[in-house]
């Protein structure tokens, strides 16, 4: 038989690379499966994000509204208080009587243009 050179053999040797192990359609099924998941899971984090978005600018300009409503009420409220006070005096009492229902004082002339 016919000597060889070391390098001839080293030729034909097969390389060693690592096997790949075939998981089959289990492994990618569930790969699948996980990022669909992950894919609804944030969308719905994402739809919840935006619903809430929406609430939270609607309840404050609601706010606002109420706010003016409050500001609104309370001036009429001391508008009122003040009527009130100014209905309570006498004064307010004899100018309605002369204004609105033509009453004089004893003893009084009334002039007429």
């Amino acid at each position: 038989m016919a000597t060889r050179s070391r390098s001839e053999t080293d030729t034909f040797r097969p390389i060693a690379r690592p096997v790949a192990h075939h998981t089959g359609g289990k492994g990618i099924i569930m790969r699948i499966t996980i990022g669909l998941v992950l894919v609804v899971a944030v969308a719905s984090a994402v739809a919840i994000y935006f619903k809430q978005e929406e609430q939270m600018a609607r309840l404050l300009a609601n706010r606002i509204t109420l706010a003016s409503q409050l500001a609104d009420a309370q001036a009429r409220k001391a508008e009122l208080e003040e009527l009130q006070n100014m209905v309570d005096s006498d004064e307010y009492i004899e100018r309605i009587a002369r204004e609105q229902l033509g009453m004089v004082r004893p003893n009084e002339i009334i002039f007429e243009d």
